[in-house]
């Protein structure tokens, strides 16, 4: 085990306020614990019920501390099991803590919000269960992977793409449906894009949203609304049910694609400009798939490991040999990615020209790259195989300040820098391994509020981060993700060395500052680490009481994934 992968039992963490509610689960729970896995085993087969402490120690780590006990594991297969598994939880009492695959890392990983939870990794359930070319859709299981479709696309030539996020090419589909992440491409707003729920209540009632829930309904994988309320939204960010199954909406190959890169200098009144320029680009549709822009820092952080020996030992870096990295490089202060997707040539050469026209005047380089083959959508070539794959090479930035279980290929090209490639497995790194950032130790932790897309905001959240995080020691590590035409998303990452003594405590210090900062300034998270998960924003309506009426009625023993999202 990592060395300071855990908080030492009996020392706690210093916690942002209001965790009276999510106080651990009392001795009923734990005495009634060999009875429930008892009837876990019965239900599901004693090989996918886990008490060894090597495993429970593993889904309890994060990438920040973490002291919360898991008192057991459990894994069921299917949706029967499921049920099961939720109905003897329910009967006995014993809290439960869902999990896809449990690659949530910087937000938490598998680790329950409290202490004594069984943890329930749905990793098992990892079948494709529809697939249709022409209206462009699959329909998959929590376990099914980003890789796995992937995969599955490019076996059957599917002029189709998923979007998939920057993280780990194992990490769930439905797990970031569920937390509202953010992916890539025309439905980089994943959420906004799937429909035809499966959800399994703690009582064991199954819903089917939408029209999946009509039998012999044509359109359940092809309408999200149904008929009457609509409930998905309910199950994203929040402990009120298991989604089992889900239809996740793909993306058919453009008729012409033009990636872009750009870069600007340290000018205000320039990063100003060209915020404002990407708006009115997105604002009239010209940047259907929204953009990406990041700091020196962002990128720096997955070409490089830190330098130690050029900075002397000293943290954070120091600003003048920041600027050297950059010159280096060949980086601007601020870095910009985005795509064009047109219906052809013609098409497209008319965006590109508007783009140009747009973004030219107050950026320091701006090129364009065009690729036939991903034009002509010919998957078995090399281009579109990477602009499609998803990939590891943003984790590298996790990797920033270990000195120790470093990737092999640590110097990589991530795919922002000038000239770089737009697509979201641009610069894709190969391993003889997967990462896994909570076995080597890795800190990370994301803090990402949510802000208006101008210049004025966005120099409100730099400034703020600048300031927090050099005063812990920290870089101030900014990207934005614009997803769509009016916010952003700005994911400001904490990277350390979890080995080093004092860092988890630092980090932490470091990201309590920031966020509330950020909830004073105005600037709420879109979504939230477990960590953060432990205090409540405040908020001048009733929906806290609401909220608490509805997991009462969906969950009314309260086992499931207490605390998650303050429920």
């Amino acid at each position: 085990m990592h060395p300071s992968r855990r908080a030492p039992r009996g020392e706690t963490w210093r916690l942002p306020v209001n965790t009276r509610a999510h106080l651990p689960p009392g001795q009923e729970a734990e005495s009634a614990l060999p009875a429930a896995l008892d009837e876990w085993r019965a239900a599901i087969g004693g090989a996918h019920v886990r008490t060894d402490p090597a495993l429970l120690d593993q889904l309890g780590t994060a990438t920040y501390p973490t002291d919360q006990r898991v008192a057991a594991a459990i894994y069921p297969g299917d949706r029967q099991q499921v049920r099961a598994c939720l109905r003897i939880a329910t009967r006995h009492k014993v809290p439960l803590y869902p999990v896809s695959t449990g690659k949530n890392w910087g937000y938490g990983s598998a680790a329950p919000v409290v202490d004594g939870c069984v943890v329930m990794p749905l990793s098992r359930m990892n079948r494709i269960l529809d697939y249709d070319e022409e209206f462009a859709y699959v329909t998959v299981e929590p376990g099914v992977t980003q890789l796995q479709l992937h995969n599955y696309l490019i076996d059957r030539g599917a002029r189709l793409f998923a979007g998939f996020t920057g993280s780990t090419p194992s990490a769930s589909l439905i797990g970031n449906v569920l937390e509202r992440g953010l992916g890539s491409g025309p439905y980089n707003d994943r959420f906004s894009h799937v429909c035809g729920f499966e959800v399994i209540l703690a009582t064991g009632e199954i819903l089917h949203t939408g029209f999946t829930r009509y039998p012999g309904a044509v359109t359940g994988e092809l309408h999200r609304w149904g008929v009457g309320p609509w409930l998905d939204g309910i199950f994203t960010q929040s402990n009120l049910g298991v989604v089992t199954r889900m239809t996740l909406w793909l993306t058919p190959m453009p008729g012409y694609v033009a990636r872009f890169a750009f870069s600007v200098g340290e000018s205000r009144s320039a990063l100003d400009n060209t915020l404002n320029a990407l708006r009115q680009l997105s604002l009239s549709g010209v940047l259907g798939s929204g953009f990406l822009f990041f700091n020196d820092l962002r990128i720096l952080t997955t070409q490089q490991r830190y330098p130690w020996a050029e900075a002397g030992g000293r943290v954070p870096l120091p600003a003048d040999l920041r600027r050297e990295l950059r010159r280096r490089r060949g980086l601007g202060a601020w870095n910009g990615r985005g795509t064009i997707h047109a219906v052809d040539a013609r098409h497209g050469a008319e965006l590109r020209r508007i783009v140009t026209e747009s973004l030219g005047p107050h950026v320091e380089r701006l090129t364009f790259g065009e690729d036939d083959q991903l034009s002509q959508g010919n998957t078995s070539s090399p281009s579109v195989l990477d602009w499609c794959a998803p990939s590891e090479s943003q984790l590298l930035m996790a990797y920033w300040r270990i000195r120790e279980n470093e990737p092999a290929d640590a110097e990589t090209e991530s795919g922002v820098g000038p000239g770089a490639g737009a697509g979201a497995g641009a610069g894709i790194s190969h391993h003889s391994a997967p990462m896994d950032l909570d076995r080597d130790g890795c800190g990370l932790i994301w803090s990402c509020p949510v802000l208006p897309l101008n210049g004025r905001h966005v120099r409100v959240v730099v400034d703020t981060v600048e300031r927090v995080t050099r005063s812990h020691g920290f870089e101030a590590n900014i990207g934005l993700h614009a997803s769509g035409e009016r916010t952003a998303v700005a994911t400001v990452i904490l990277a350390y060395d979890r080995s080093v003594e004092g860092e988890d405590d630092r980090a932490m210090a470091c990201y309590d500052v920031l966020e509330q900062q950020f909830s004073d300034l105005g600037y709420p998270p879109y979504r939230m680490s477990t960590r953060a998960m432990r205090s409540s924003l405040h908020a001048n309506d009733d929906m806290s009481a609401v909220l608490r009426r509805l997991k009462n009625a969906l969950d009314p023993a309260g086992i499931l994934a207490p605390g998650r999202y303050v429920l």
